[in-house]
């Protein structure tokens, strides 16, 4: 069986996303650890090269992240639609607004207008930015 194949973008966007999430999939000290990970991995990708394996590494380490990385990294998410094999309750693509922390190293897909925003773990005094 061969390894999927994913881009370094990709890869950066499940980690900068999933760190939203790792309080609901794990226990508070345990995501704790995760995210100090994802972070570092981060911060070292904005100045030298992204090595996809660390950050696979770091989404295999738990069942739950390795769930939730499986299924942001999926092409199914996207290509399937209506009548397919899919989770329950998932239609296919649903775009959502995309804030991003200003130094790059955290994102938030707000799903729903009644969703908080989630602050950035690694610069909580900075405003989460919405792309456009």
């Amino acid at each position: 069986m061969s390894t999927p194949s994913f881009t370094p973008a990709q890869v950066l966007e499940c980690a900068r996303a999933i760190r939203a999430f790792l309080p609901d999939l794990l226990p508070a000290d345990r995501a704790q650890q995760i995210d100090a990970q994802l972070a570092n991995l981060l911060a070292q990708a904005k100045t030298g090269p992204i090595v996809i394996a660390d950050f696979l590494q770091v989404f295999m380490s738990q069942p739950t992240v390795q769930t939730w990385a499986g299924e942001f990294l999926s092409p199914q998410i996207i290509s399937k639609g209506p009548g397919d094999t899919q989770l329950p309750g998932r239609m296919g693509f649903v775009s959502a607004p995309r804030y991003v922390c200003p130094e790059g190293d955290y994102v938030f897909y707000r799903r729903s207008v009644g969703t908080p925003l989630r602050p950035c773990p690694t610069h909580p005094d900075l405003t989460l930015v919405l792309e456009d």
